[in-house]
């Protein structure tokens, strides 16, 4: 469990709470575990319910209400709704928010929504079922648009993730903007590679199988490119942070009522030295 930098309490900068319930997620993302998901830890190595329960109601104790369950993947968690349900009525968090990549979030939405979800954080990349895999090293990008739209269809709030790559999903990045406005996404984040990950101690050798060879440095984009795009469509502007010590984040409102949430790497602190250990 990591909670962020707890200074300005006084003030009511209160930190985020991110809780990895598990270590497996099923994919090998490029630009994240190119060699695959965290081998070096055993199958069945999840977090203990009542463990995170306990840890929880203390945090809250001290007021911070709000929790991010992440991994691996919290779709792939056994107990992951009954664990969401005792956070919000055993450990009283007012918010908990599910980040996940796997499809099997979407079979999950509805008892995790009636279990207390109040946001649903899914990723997507690009609207090309054969670049999903090559990014991803799995055929079930299909399966990914209807999770999208299962969870919208419970009712809570829907965040979908994409990572900006140059070169890669950059020429269909509008279109992945309509297509989560068209599902009835609340909101998209836009984020930029962690370009230093490429000098990490892991072995980067998996290339896209675009026939490419790209290094993963290459794929970075300066996202105030994109963010001038977005600021000629929007409606609203503003600056927010999560928590209030979070990273500072431009987000623009566009007239479908999507909030275009942009996390620039430039914008805020950047963790590439710790990303790389």
């Amino acid at each position: 469990m990591n909670v962020s930098d707890v200074r300005g309490m006084g003030d009511m900068r209160l930190p985020q709470v991110r809780v990895t319930v598990n270590s497996r997620c099923k994919r090998s993302c490029f630009y994240c575990r190119p060699s695959g998901e965290a081998v070096a830890t055993e199958a069945g190595t999840d977090l203990d319910p009542d463990r995170l329960i306990t840890v929880a109601s203390a945090v809250r104790a001290q007021g911070v209400d709000g929790i991010k369950l992440t991994g691996g993947d919290p779709a792939l968690y056994e107990p992951l709704v009954e664990v969401v349900r005792r956070l919000r009525q055993e450990a009283g968090m007012r918010e908990v928010e599910v980040i996940s990549r796997h499809p099997r979030i979407g079979e999950l939405a509805p008892a995790l929504a009636e279990a207390g979800t109040t946001l649903f954080n899914v990723s997507l990349d690009t609207l090309d079922a054969g670049l999903h895999k090559e990014i991803c090293g799995v055929d079930d990008h299909a399966e990914v648009l209807t999770a999208i739209r299962r969870c919208v269809a419970t009712g809570v709030p829907v965040k979908v993730n994409v990572v900006v790559m140059s070169g890669i999903n950059t020429p269909e990045i509008e279109q992945l903007i309509a297509f989560c406005e068209d599902a009835g996404v609340h909101s998209v984040k836009l984020l930029d590679v962690i370009k230093e990950l490429g000098e990490s101690s892991e072995s980067f050798t998996r290339r896209l199988e675009i026939k490419r060879k790209v290094q993963l440095p290459d794929l970075y984009v300066p996202l105030e490119e994109l963010a001038g795009e977005m600021r000629a469509r929007a409606i609203d502007e503003e600056v927010g942070q999560q928590g209030g010590l979070g990273h500072p984040m431009t987000v623009f409102t566009m007239p479908s009522g999507t909030k275009v949430v942009i996390k620039d790497s430039s914008a805020g602190a950047w963790y590439g030295a710790v990303c790389r250990g």
